[in-house]
């Protein structure tokens, strides 16, 4: 009962605060950079915003790419990915930097006790970052629906509407937004483990950008080389590792998602546990 009450007063903390709200608007904005469609005559590939503000409107309504339905899932295919670490930073991190560097931090432990304290930061940064990007997403896949005419507009024929609409919109829509809860809250680790060491909050927000930035360009580079070779099992191992892809957890091939599965939660437990391994041994939280 004394971790719930510890947990709801460190959601307080990181929900009402300027960071989570700009995580949401960050999320939305940036969904928008996603991308829409591709003209073969030159391969040039327009964003979702470029759609909106350079295309004619009777282009859009007569190409089933720019369906709101097909759309609404393509947020977290844009630079998103790679800005996701600072976005879901900003909630957690002006908090805890607040408590850390103004000395608040001794005087919560001596209430809370230890481990408590370090598994409340961790269940609230998690559900917020999360929390961030779910909300985000929705408002960018209300927008879409409202901006872009529906799939059903669109003279796609009977059999491959119906053959698109499997498993249902509901479901689509329930798997997008859960795996995108997933993004987010996993997106948060590196920030929430340098945390445990580092009282800057530029820091704790640029190095987690630099190192996704690497990490998905040595994956795309993999990928890339796949590709070349036409190396579908390659390309299969490596799906499960790119930074952002919690949706590879729903994959129908077994393979793919039980490899997602095993590398999320690993790299979740494994920034967890550095950060408590840390804090245990940082000298600004008291005895």
């Amino acid at each position: 009962m004394k971790f719930f009450k510890t947990l709801r007063c460190d959601i307080n903390k990181t929900f009402v605060n300027i960071g989570f709200v700009g995580a949401v608007g960050l999320t939305f904005v940036l969904c928008f950079t996603a991308p829409a469609y591709t003209d073969n005559t030159n391969q040039k590939m327009y964003s979702i915003f470029e759609a909106l503000f350079s295309m004619d409107r009777k282009f859009i309504e007569i190409h089933s790419e720019f369906a709101a339905n097909t759309l609404a899932r393509q947020g977290m295919n844009g630079y998103i990915t790679l800005f996701l670490p600072i976005i879901v930073a900003f909630p957690f991190m002006v908090a805890f930097c607040t408590e850390r560097n103004n000395g608040n931090i001794r005087f919560v432990i001596a209430r809370t006790g230890k481990m408590r304290y370090y598994l409340s930061k961790f269940v609230s940064c998690f559900l917020c970052g999360g929390l961030a990007v779910l909300i985000g997403i929705s408002l960018f896949m209300g927008a879409m629906h409202i901006l872009f005419p529906p799939m059903s507009s669109y003279d796609m024929g009977t059999e491959i509407y119906g053959g698109m609409a499997q498993p249902s919109e509901l479901v689509l829509n329930f798997r997008y937004l859960f795996s995108n809860f997933l993004n987010g809250a996993i997106a948060t680790m590196p920030a929430f483990f340098l945390s445990s060491f580092c009282k800057n909050p530029y820091i704790i927000t640029c190095i987690p950008f630099m190192f996704t930035y690497v990490w998905e360009t040595v994956i795309s580079k993999l990928t890339t080389s796949a590709i070349d070779r036409m190396d579908m099992d390659a390309l299969e191992k490596i799906a499960p590792f790119y930074p952002s892809s919690a949706q590879n957890m729903f994959d129908e091939r077994t393979a793919v998602a039980v490899t997602s599965v095993i590398f999320n939660t690993a790299f979740v437990a494994v920034f967890l546990i550095g950060f408590i391994l840390i804090m245990s041994r940082t000298r600004d939280k008291g005895t």
